[in-house]
C-alpha cells in the first residue's frame, strides 16, 4: 500500500475511526488537504476493503483496515521513542521524521527496534505501542470535547501533529496534566478548563479538543 493510503488509515484510527464515523472535514483538516481529495481517497480505500464510507456522514475503518492502521501506528511510535530517547530529538520535532521512517520499516525491523528499545509501552505523546494496549487505550479514553462541566481528567494522549503539540505545550496541556473542566459552551464552541498543576484557566475550541485525549480521575 502507498504511504499516502497508509497515512489516511492512521489518521482515521487516531480520530476514532475504529468505532465511529469520522467526517471528511476532520480528515481534511488533519492532513491539510481539501475535502474532495478525501472523498476520492475514501472511495479508493472502500474498494480494497479497508474503509466503510457513508456519504455526508463519514468513514469508519473495517476490521482489516483497523489491523493495518495499528501496524503503521506501532512502527511510527517506536521510531518516535528511538528519536527522543536515543537521538535526543525534541518531542515536537520527531513526528515528521517518524512519518518518513514508518513507511519503509519492515515487520522484522520493527520487532528488532522494539526489542532494542526495551519493549516500551507508550510513545512520547502518550500513544500505546503494543497492539493490545491500543485497544485498551482507545476504550478507556475520550477526547476532552466529550467531557462535561465538573469532570476531572488527566491528559493521556495528544494527537501526534507538530502544530498541535506546540500549541498544547504552550497552554501547559501536557501528558499527565490533571485538568478540571469548568464549563462547556456548545453554543460558542468553547471549553473552559483549569490545569491543577499550574492553576491556569484555559479556553479551547471543541474542534481542538478532539485532538486531546483524557482519562477520568476519581476524586
Amino acid at each position: 500500500m502507498s504511504p499516502t493510503k497508509e497515512d489516511y488509515l492512521k489518521v482515521l484510527f487516531e480520530l476514532g475511526g475504529r468505532t465511529m464515523q469520522v467526517s471528511n472535514k476532520e480528515i481534511a483538516n488533519r492532513l491539510e488537504i481539501s475535502p474532495p481529495t478525501v472523498t476520492e481517497m475514501m472511495n479508493s480505500l472502500v474498494k480494497v476493503g479497508w474503509v466503510v464510507y457513508t456519504p455526508y456522514k463519514g468513514s469508519m475503518l473495517t476490521e482489516n483496515g483497523t489491523a493495518y492502521a495499528k501496524e503503521i501506528i506501532r512502527k511510527h511510535r517506536l521510531w518516535e521513542v528511538f528519536l527522543v530517547n536515543k537521538l535526543g530529538l525534541d518531542i515536537q520535532d520527531v513526528h515528521r521524521e517518524a512519518e518518513l521512517l514508518e513507511h519503509t520499516t519492515s515487520d522484522v525491523v520493527a520487532e528488532k527496534l522494539e526489542e532494542y528499545l526495551g519493549f516500551p509501552e507508550y510513545c512520547p505523546h502518550g500513544g500505546a505501542i503494543k497492539i493490545d494496549l491500543m485497544d485498551v487505550q482507545e476504550d478507556h479514553t475520550i477526547t476532552i470535547s466529550e467531557t462535561e462541566a465538573g469532570d476531572r481528567v488527566v491528559i493521556s494522549r495528544i494527537v501526534d501533529e507538530e502544530k498541535l503539540l506546540k500549541y498544547f505545550k504552550n497552554q501547559h496541556l501536557n501528558i499527565g496534566e490533571h485538568v478540571v473542566i469548568k464549563d462547556v459552551d456548545t453554543n460558542i464552541d468553547l471549553i473552559t478548563l483549569v490545569t491543577l498543576e499550574h492553576d491556569d484557566e484555559i479556553q479551547i475550541s471543541t474542534t481542538l479538543g478532539k485532538y486531546l485525549f483524557v482519562e477520568p480521575v476519581n476524586i
